[in-house]
């Protein structure tokens, strides 16, 4: 894997001991990045049994309809709403179980476009394995979804804690960590992405994660805001420029993305969130059409922002 011009910056910052990607001073320090610009509350989930929303994709087949789920510890479904939060229904993900669902992203595959559910939370960073849920993507109408196809998944290097994934055209999953990293000697890396090839999918085996890629986001202790909680690739119908936006709880970082290799190409914009002014855990990003992005938050009634970077 050659390397990237911004390693040797990150290998310098840290062996340093110093938070940030080496970009400049504004990377350094999360209160230097320019803030969210246009930031504005759209409204409030008013399904008030949503209330750990984990993530958040845009439907593909129906105009002003995104979809979330909760996390640990809920129901197998899927929740239905507008760009203001309304109710639009909920769905059943047939054959599926949710064990800490963290993830959602709208990808390719074989009977069109489907929902890809992320069961990959791992505060403790101890499950042997990790799952993918594949489903048709739904629409407001439906009670229930079609059969889940299961993918398990263990990383090559052991347990690690992810709440981010995508996918990109050929139907490989791609997957982000979450909090601080050391590495043999004890220095702490930046967030690392692993990745699920599409053949996966043909093979009934367990499948493994491989680190292919880092990005320029070092997470310290003791800085829990920092940890990456999603990501979404734009354009995933496979038209437009493609980025990659990850959010963590402060701030959001958007990549150019490599349509060849699909690995991130480095840091476009960085954006303080703080404009958002979320309550509780921020945890979803999702592309809106006209280039802005949508976020949500964990909490009953939580507020869903619209912002662009920069």
């Amino acid at each position: 894997m050659a390397d990237r011009p911004w390693r040797a910056a990150i290998a310098i910052v840290v062996s340093a001991g110093v938070l940030g990607c080496g970009q400049s001073d504004r990377s350094a320090n999360p209160t230097l990045a320019p803030a969210l610009r246009d930031a504005a509350s759209q409204g409030r989930f008013s399904d008030r049994t949503l209330t750990e929303a984990s993530g958040l994709v845009q439907s593909s087949r129906e105009p002003n309809v995104f979809w979330s789920h909760n996390d640990s510890g809920n129901s197998e479904q899927l929740f239905a709403f507008d760009s203001t939060g309304l109710s639009l229904g909920t769905v059943r993900v047939e054959g599926a179980r949710n064990r800490d669902w963290e993830a959602i992203a709208l990808g390719p595959c074989t009977v069109g476009s489907c929902f890809y559910i992320g069961d990959v939370g791992d505060n403790a960073g101890r499950r042997d394995d990790i799952t993918l849920w594949r489903i048709s993507q739904p629409t407001v109408h439906d009670t229930v979804t079609s059969l889940a196809e299961r993918l398990r998944i263990r990383y090559a290097d052991g347990p690690r804690d992810v709440e981010a994934i995508w996918v990109t055209p050929d139907t490989s999953v791609y997957l982000l960590t979450k909090r601080p990293d050391q590495d043999a000697t004890g220095r702490y890396r930046p967030a690392r992405i692993y990745r699920v090839p599409a053949s996966a999918w043909r093979d009934e085996s367990v499948a493994i994660a491989v680190v292919i890629d880092s990005l320029p986001i070092v997470n310290m202790p003791g800085d829990s805001r920092g940890w990456i909680t999603d990501a979404a690739l734009s354009a995933p119908d496979g038209t437009g420029a493609r980025r990659l936006a990850v959010r963590s709880y402060r701030e959001l970082y958007v990549f150019g993305i490599d349509t060849v290799s699909w690995r991130p190409t480095g840091v476009i914009e960085k954006c303080s969130l703080t404009a958002l002014r979320e309550k509780n855990s921020g945890e979803g990003v999702a592309w809106l059409a006209d280039g802005r992005l949508m976020f949500d938050a964990e909490g009953e009634g939580a507020r869903l922002h619209t912002g662009r970077c920069p």
